[in-house]
């Protein structure tokens, strides 16, 4: 198993974690995923990384401190949260983890992801 394959199983740790994502900003291709399969994936991450290039230029240029870190989407049944972990002006990666609304707690969830984030790239 690889490196980053071993990074991504520690999200499925985190309580109601269903799949973990490695996405390409730039491309919305998926880099490596763990968990749950979901044959939606492709589609979401795509969708994903549309959304995170359209805040990033929404945000525009202002600098490091203004730049985008984390999305988090909410609906009936889950809990989507997305970490920017490298970014560049038009690249980047971008951490996807879906998570079953009604086994997580957003704010937990989102500190815990956001604790684990810096491994996925060490």
């Amino acid at each position: 198993m690889s490196t980053l394959q071993e990074s991504l199983h520690r999200f499925l740790a985190v309580e109601g974690v269903r799949t973990a994502a490695l996405i390409d900003i730039a491309t919305g291709m998926i880099v490596r995923s763990v968990g749950k399969p979901d044959p939606d994936l492709a589609s979401t991450a795509a969708c994903v990384a549309d959304e995170a290039r359209a805040a990033r230029g929404a945000l525009g240029g202002s600098g490091p401190a203004d730049s985008l870190v984390e999305i988090a989407t909410i609906t009936g049944s889950r809990l989507q949260v997305s970490r920017v972990l490298r970014q560049a002006p038009s690249e980047g990666l971008l951490l996807f983890v879906d998570l079953d609304r009604g086994k997580s707690n957003m704010g937990l969830a989102s500190l815990r992801i956001g604790q684990l984030a810096p491994t996925v790239l060490a």
